[in-house]
């Protein structure tokens, strides 16, 4: 059983892992929002304000490969950028700033049209503005129900549109978009009550001496007006600064 973690100790660490992606499935699936939405990214070398645009044309899974058009000046980058191996790409999907980094790539040549060659990402940050305000707070539990088990969890931060958890079974896989019903909080002076979540994101994360946690954000779905109010009253009496 892991230790209960430091609030103040989570902080900087929840917001980190509220923007990063790490899941392949995920990523591919944003990549290939990008390419259908003709979105364009912004490239930039890392400290510099030289940026070119360009949009995306290819996601290559099992090649490991995207194809992007080729900027114009993109060999003139390279150039006054020579001592950098790394480029930044910035793309807006919906309502989310989407950021990853790659190598400078190489320029192919594909139906006679130049295109620019990168490498599918490890990870991507996906800044999503939240419709609703999260709380960090301290000492709430929840029981997820997986169906054919259940298993507790450390509330992280709640707010009236969903919650982060932590400190759940490792060994969980579960998938973006996967529905966990009759679910129930612990609320002081209250007792439980039932929720239904969509999961949002999973992240496995290990801390410095060694603890490993998993942290799931999930949406309420459905939340009825009595679960609601008490859940603001939650979040008055318990957030942290």
């Amino acid at each position: 059983m892991n230790n209960p973690l430091d609030v103040n100790e989570l902080k900087a660490v929840m917001d980190a892992l509220d923007f990063l992606v790490r899941s392949r499935r995920e990523m591919i699936r944003l990549l290939n929002g990008m390419m259908e939405d003709g979105a364009s990214l912004s490239i930039s070398f890392m400290n510099s304000d030289d940026v070119a645009e360009s949009t995306l044309l290819d996601v290559d899974e099992p090649g490991n490969r995207l194809l992007l058009e080729c900027p114009p000046d993109w060999r003139g980058m390279i150039k006054r950028h020579s001592g950098s191996d790394r480029i930044m790409l910035v793309c807006v999907l919906g309502d989310a700033k989407i950021q990853f980094q790659s190598g400078i790539g190489e320029v192919v040549d594909i139906d006679n049209e130049r295109a620019l060659s990168l490498n599918i990402p490890e990870f991507m940050w996906r800044f999503q503005r939240r419709r609703d305000t999260r709380h960090k707070v301290s000492g709430l539990k929840i029981t997820l129900n997986l169906g054919f088990m259940e298993t507790d969890a450390e509330v992280a931060d709640l707010g009236m549109g969903g919650i982060g958890v932590l400190n759940c079974d490792s060994a969980l896989q579960l998938q973006v978009g996967e529905i966990l019903s009759g679910c129930s909080i612990a609320l002081p002076g209250v007792g439980q009550i039932a929720v239904d979540l969509t999961v949002q994101h999973q992240t496995s994360l290990r801390f410095p001496d060694g603890c490993e946690v998993t942290r799931v954000g999930c949406q309420f779905t459905q939340l009825d007006d009595s679960a609601r109010q008490l859940i603001a009253h939650c979040i008055e009496a318990l957030a942290v600064g």
